[in-house]
């Protein structure tokens, strides 16, 4: 994965065709033979090294193809000498590389459909996602390669015979063209995909001990619950021994109108929980100073629409004023009776209710030692 984006260039799965534009380039200074077997010792080097990164491997099955081809014309050429006339070498490698795309493509389903066992989970995610690629390039470098045949076809029915000039061009020149094009076309949609995605926010998959094991999209996360967990900040105000609390806004997903703590946000992916916590207290309350922010407790929260690893947290401010923005400005505090008789009503949100008991245990030891 890139830093940012979503796709990096290793997904470019066009770019194992770089050992077929490197043997039709040779063939133009050297000797056919030699050529291929270069090629060939690219494709077999190339294919190595996409796996050298042995937890980040994702199998370039257009490049494998492409080194089995040329290991298949390396035995040939071996045991028969030249496979073709020297000029038509670059359309033959066009057509003998087309083999493995093709077969690629047309058995995309099992491709797809290929399982690991569950301690090869991330092994059999960077299979589907190679898998994934290559079909996308094999699709590419097919309409591109028909293309080019069409092209030789109407130019042999209406201007045979073909001068040398059309001949070069048509059987020289647009086979590596056809290579050439797929990896600048692949890279381009990489590109435009990663311009799209830039702005996408993104949330960690974490277990129940906090560990990132993966990242959704926050939008999955946020309207619809999942099987995995997403970690989520929430921050709980206390003032006079009380609860700041305010409904939730009514477009939220969750519990959209109940009344709740004032702060609660999802952890975006890469982000640590300071910058989260500094990232949500900026946006709700820039005018409460952070220092006196307290954690008080780390727990599972799972019901019917929500699945989160909870961050709580609690600040005492004790100049109520600092409480009144004009985001906020329908929240109040509630004393803690005040809050009992309205318990079990759905009134308040499910987390609150869940953290209630902690927070008041909390907040009356506080007041407690301060009136000491």
């Amino acid at each position: 994965m890139s830093r940012k984006g979503v796709l990096s260039s290793k997904y470019n799965m066009s770019l194992g065709f770089i050992p077929v534009i490197v043997s039709i380039v040779l063939c133009e200074f050297i000797a056919q033979d030699i050529s291929i077997y270069t090629s060939t010792s690219v494709g077999i080097i190339y294919s190595l090294y996409t796996f050298w990164d042995r937890n980040e491997t994702i199998p370039n099955f257009t490049l494998y193809g492409t080194t089995g081809m040329f290991l298949l014309l390396t035995v040939t050429t071996l045991l028969f000498g030249d496979i073709c006339a020297p000029d038509m070498l670059p359309l033959t490698l066009e057509i003998s590389t087309l083999i493995p795309s093709v077969i690629i493509f047309l058995n995309r389903k099992r491709l797809l459909a290929r399982r690991f066992p569950h301690p090869r989970r991330c092994r059999m995610r960077n299979f589907t996602q190679g898998a994934e690629a290559s079909i996308v390039s094999s699709r590419v470098v097919i309409l591109m390669a028909l293309l080019h045949f069409l092209t030789i076809l109407v130019a042999i029915l209406l201007f045979s015979p073909l001068d040398d000039a059309v001949q070069n061009i048509l059987f020289c020149f647009c086979p590596p063209a056809v290579f050439i094009l797929s990896i600048l076309f692949n890279q381009f949609g990489i590109l435009y995909f990663n311009s799209m995605m830039k702005d996408t926010a993104f949330v960690p998959i974490v277990n129940t001990k906090g560990d990132v094991i993966g990242k959704c999209l926050a939008t999955d996360a946020v309207n619809r619950k999942n099987k995995y967990i997403n970690p989520v900040i929430r921050i709980a105000i206390s003032h006079n021994g009380m609860l700041y609390l305010r409904p939730r806004p009514q477009h939220y997903t969750l519990e959209g109108g109940r009344t709740d703590i004032p702060m609660e946000c999802y952890l975006l992916y890469k982000e640590t929980l300071e910058h989260g916590i500094v990232r949500l207290m900026k946006q709700t309350y820039p005018q409460i100073p952070i220092k006196d922010l307290k954690f008080n407790v780390r727990y599972h929260f799972e019901n019917q629409t929500t699945n989160r690893l909870i961050y709580l947290f609690l600040i005492d401010i004790k100049d109520e004023r600092l409480l009144h923005n004009k985001h906020t400005k329908d929240g109040k505090p509630w004393t803690f009776q005040q809050i009992k008789q309205n318990l079990g009503k759905n009134f308040f949100s499910s987390c609150f209710e869940n953290e209630y008991e902690h927070l008041k245990e909390v907040i009356y030891t506080k007041e407690k030692y301060k009136e000491s």
